[in-house]
């Protein structure tokens, strides 16, 4: 089990909740997950902050909330920190998040110039929780340029799981493997939901997984069959470079992940990409993806965080944070325009994640959903890298993620 399963309920509960304070100083420090290349979005939006000094802390993907619960639990929390809404809800159930609804309200902040998925998706306890930046889809990334050398036409919007298919084996070739795929449940939600499946028993309250129904088997049974053409990087591959490096360096002509790749992909020198609609298997589905700005609930600055969020997902802290190729912004009118929008800018059709938009779904909300999806990840990883067969990988699911889900 990864580590994020393992501090949150261990460290979180050390954690002493103190009254913020609206007099406190108005520096405030901000904690992001942030590769270098994101972390210099967030730098620019800091720097054209005129309301504060923020000092950013930005730690690397795999250490963001080991670092965050151990802040919690020494009494040293940031005043702010974005996190994704699969992740929030031990903290708000630890008592370290003050709603940040109220506090943006004062600030001027009309959710309803927001995009509904994400805000509902960091609802939680009647309340609004924390504030999306942003409300990307998954998507697959192309390599125009492999696309090209193996004759491959590019895909087109609505194309099916046999297209995608098709088009992944077209594009193996020596060195080459045209398509990446990781096995997590974030990867496999959308195929899931479009085969008429589902994850678990209720989405609001979940009970028990549902992977070993018909819908679920047969969806996750595909992506296998898909594997076992020979058209996605081996274990062995994939330990000695992960998906989005096997793409940068032209090895792996698709994979598929969310807009928080793009900054590290303009940077590749060379590389010649863009974005296309996930493939549809049944019906057209998607998988939310969305962090947000939340308040510490022991920060001194309550104000002042929520004076520096409110710029940060408002008008100008949204502009630019999508120009840095970061975010697919959660404000509207912001999300339609060309600092998101203008085809100058890689990925040229990043329209493919406003159009996804409509079907869009999230995964449960619930404090023991870290440690479910850690579980559902690694049985996968089982199924797809080391052969051991799907039934056995489904019940085994069962056995260890579903006491999970009924532990209140």
């Amino acid at each position: 089990m990864r580590a994020r399963a393992v501090c949150l309920a261990v460290l979180l509960a050390a954690s002493a909740c103190a009254e913020p304070s609206a007099d406190g100083p108005a520096r405030i420090t901000l904690q992001i997950r942030a590769e270098p290349e994101e972390a210099a979005v967030y730098r620019s939006l800091i720097s054209a902050y005129q309301g504060g000094e923020v000092e950013l802390v930005a730690v690397g993907r795999d250490d963001h909330l080991t670092r965050l619960s151990t802040a919690f639990a020494s009494g040293d929390a940031p005043d702010v920190f974005l996190i994704n809404y699969r992740d929030y809800a031990p903290f708000v159930q630890r008592g370290a998040v003050r709603a940040v609804g109220p506090l943006l309200e004062e600030q001027g902040v009309n959710t309803a110039d927001y995009y509904e998925q994400p805000l509902r998706a960091f609802t939680y306890n009647g309340a609004l929780q924390c504030m999306p930046q942003n409300i990307s889809s998954l998507v697959v990334y192309w390599n125009r340029a492999l696309f090209r050398d193996a004759g491959a036409a590019a895909p087109s919007a609505g194309w099916t799981w046999d297209d995608f298919v098709r088009t992944a084996r077209a594009l193996t070739s020596d060195g080459v493997k045209g398509v990446g795929i990781d096995a997590s449940i974030t990867r496999m939600a959308p195929f899931i939901w479009g085969s008429g499946g589902a994850i678990v028993d209720d989405d609001a309250a979940p009970t028990r997984t549902t992977l070993h129904e018909p819908g679920a088997k047969a969806a996750l049974q595909a992506v296998l069959d898909l594997i076992g053409t020979g058209a996605t990087p081996s274990k062995e591959q994939l330990a000695a470079q992960g998906v989005e490096e096997q793409f940068m360096t032209g090895k792996l002509a698709m994979f598929l992940s969310s807009r928080v790749e793009v900054p590290a992909l303009r940077e590749q020198r060379g590389l010649d990409f863009d974005v296309a609609a996930l493939p549809v298997m049944g019906e057209p589905a998607s998988v939310l993806h969305s962090d947000a700005y939340c308040v510490s609930s022991t920060s001194e600055n309550a104000e002042a965080a929520a004076r520096f969020i409110a710029y940060a997902v408002g008008q100008q802290g949204q502009t630019i944070t999508a120009l840095g190729g970061r975010t697919v912004p959660s404000l509207r009118s912001v999300a339609t325009s060309p600092a998101f929008l203008s085809p100058t800018r890689a990925p040229a059709s990043s329209q493919v994640f406003l159009d996804a938009i409509p079907h869009l779904r999230h995964t449960p909300v619930v404090p023991s959903w870290p440690e479910v999806e850690d579980v559902i990840g690694t049985q996968l990883e089982r199924a797809f890298h080391d052969g051991v067969p799907l039934e056995e990988v489904l019940a085994e699911i069962q056995r260890q993620a579903d006491p999970l889900l009924r532990r209140r």
